[in-house]
């Protein structure tokens, strides 16, 4: 059994005889999409993470709020409905944490081991050049896809215009609909 078409022809609108009296439709108006606010339970239980982290693994929350601004930035300043920047900076921004806080779990969890890890400046820049890269992955993919998807046409409309000529030889040029 065929499967329906996935996109369904559109009906020919019926054109007004001459003369005739030419309807306006209304369309509905799209109402302005307020962006998304944070539900009070899940701000809470988030608070509640944060509190039980800083009380628990003070060095380790001072390190991972330290070296997560450019996430946090990131999401602040994308107000998405889905925060696609933000998706994009926190895991690399994250990978680029991940070495320091392993440094700070096996060589104890202490704070001036720390305070120590953000006095250091190539600390500052794994961290943020990673975070970076999380930026100009979000900045340069949609060029990327662009040239990718551009290219793919062209060699499609190169491989039909073969297969059209080939199609015109073999059967003529009335059978193509036009002269050329």
């Amino acid at each position: 059994m065929a499967k329906p078409p996935a996109i369904r022809p559109q009906r020919a609108l019926a054109r007004p005889r001459s003369g005739a009296a030419v309807k306006a439709v209304r369309r509905p108006v799209r109402k302005p999409v307020a962006p998304k606010k944070v539900g009070t339970v899940r701000l809470f239980f988030l608070g509640l993470v944060i509190i039980g982290l800083a009380t628990f693994a003070a060095p380790t929350c001072v390190l991972l709020l330290v070296g997560m601004v450019p996430s946090i930035v990131a999401y602040v300043v994308d107000r998405n409905e889905r925060p696609m920047l933000a998706f994009t900076v926190a895991p690399l921004n994250l990978a680029g944490l991940m070495h320091y806080l392993l440094r700070l779990w096996t060589g104890g969890d202490t704070m001036p081991a720390a305070v120590h890890m953000l006095t250091d400046v190539y600390v500052w820049l794994v961290i943020y050049l990673s975070a970076g890269a999380g930026w100009l992955l979000f900045l340069g993919m949609p060029t990327i896809v662009a040239i990718t998807i551009g290219r793919s046409l062209n060699s499609r409309k190169a491989k039909l215009d073969s297969l059209q000529a080939r199609l015109r030889a073999d059967w003529g040029t009335e059978v193509a609909g036009t002269q050329d």
